[in-house]
């Protein structure tokens, strides 16, 4: 009887153990769907200075992820396609396929495709399917070049301030800070011809990183010849980049790229003699893992990454994959348990009568 007690008593604490556990185990680190309950592909994912997420999706909604909870905002887009957010609708000028909303006061209407927007102390820059555009004085400004911006950056260095406008086709543009409406130069000496830009960054020491759809440049002001940073990369589609601090080396960085086949990172550490690759090309996760489609966004949320992919994914620490059957035997050995746990004896009819 006391054996069968004490295993009872066993089964019931291991059990307890096995169902409280389960949903705590670690899984490792992974990609891993962060959606909102969208319409739509998610076109657009930025992060805001106060530290929440905005997804932006083909339908025309935006979606606010904080506090681990993502909610609408409820503002009107004309249902067009979110392309370029630089903060909360409604608060900040958003570009969508169908022109500029939320334009600053008395800015005339922009009904063209806004795939960028810069803000600037010399105005606010969109870039457009036909050239960039200044807005000044509430008038905007038409600015040489005419060509396709897909992506508009701002560069500091100790040497200067530039913005850069990165184009379908035509390779990268730029122009000094100081100077908004002097004509944009071209500066693409070492890009391939005709190449497409779909996004920069800036490392720690200032140099400028170009993902192109032939591979991953850099140079270190604009003039200077483009340079390939990693030959795993040369050829290939370089959707997105992001910078974020390297656990690693004393000033190094780690670069996420975003891949039609997935996310990839490599550290990378700016040298006397040039930006220098710290480790090779690194995947994310598992090619089971990794998104469906190519990744045009990357952004930070706090010690996490979030992707846009058509979908919102987040890398980061994930729970154990099947840890709900850990729970579920926690339990049966629990009603094992219960099952064999000595019952006490009945009392005898007539026990204790004279």
């Amino acid at each position: 009887m006391k054996t069968r007690k004490n295993l009872a008593l066993g089964l019931s604490g291991l059990g307890l153990i096995l169902a409280i556990a389960g949903p705590l185990l670690p899984g490792g680190i992974h990609l891993a769907p962060n959606d909102p309950p969208r319409t739509g592909h998610v076109t657009d994912l930025v992060a805001t200075a106060g530290g929440d997420i905005l997804a932006g999706t083909q339908a025309g909604e935006v979606w606010r992820f904080r506090d681990g909870v993502w909610t609408r905002i409820n503002q009107y887009l004309g249902e067009q396609p979110v392309i370029a957010m630089l903060g909360e609708p409604g608060r900040a000028p958003v570009g969508t396929a169908g022109g500029l909303y939320f334009a600053p006061v008395g800015a005339p209407p922009l009904e063209e495709r806004v795939g960028s927007l810069l803000a600037t102390d010399q105005g606010l820059l969109a870039g457009t399917a036909t050239g960039v555009r200044r807005l000044v004085n509430g008038v905007w400004q038409v600015l040489e070049p005419k060509a396709n911006i897909y992506c508009l950056h701002d560069q500091r260095t100790d040497a200067g301030h530039w913005w850069h406008a990165g184009t379908i086709g035509a390779g990268v543009f730029s122009t000094p800070a100081g100077d908004p409406a002097t004509a944009w130069r071209a500066n693409s000496e070492g890009l391939p011809a005709d190449v497409k830009v779909f996004g920069f960054a800036t490392s720690r020491g200032g140099r400028l990183l170009a993902g192109t759809d032939q591979g991953l440049f850099w140079q270190t002001r604009p003039g200077e010849v483009w340079r390939s940073l990693h030959p795993e990369l040369k050829g290939q589609r370089v959707l997105s980049l992001h910078l974020t601090t390297d656990g690693g080396a004393q000033g190094a960085e780690r670069l996420w790229i975003g891949r039609d086949d997935g996310l990839y990172s490599f550290g990378i550490s700016d040298e006397d003699d040039g930006l220098i690759t710290e480790d090779p090309l690194l995947p994310a996760d598992t090619v089971e893992n990794q998104p469906p489609f190519g990744i045009g966004r990357i952004v930070s949320a706090g010690d996490r990454i979030m992707v846009g992919a058509g979908a919102v994914y987040e890398y980061g620490p994930t729970q154990l994959r099947g840890w709900y059957w850990i729970s579920l035997a926690g339990v049966i050995l629990i009603l094992i348990a219960g099952w064999l746990m000595p019952r006490p004896p009945s009392a005898t009819p007539g026990a204790g009568a004279d």
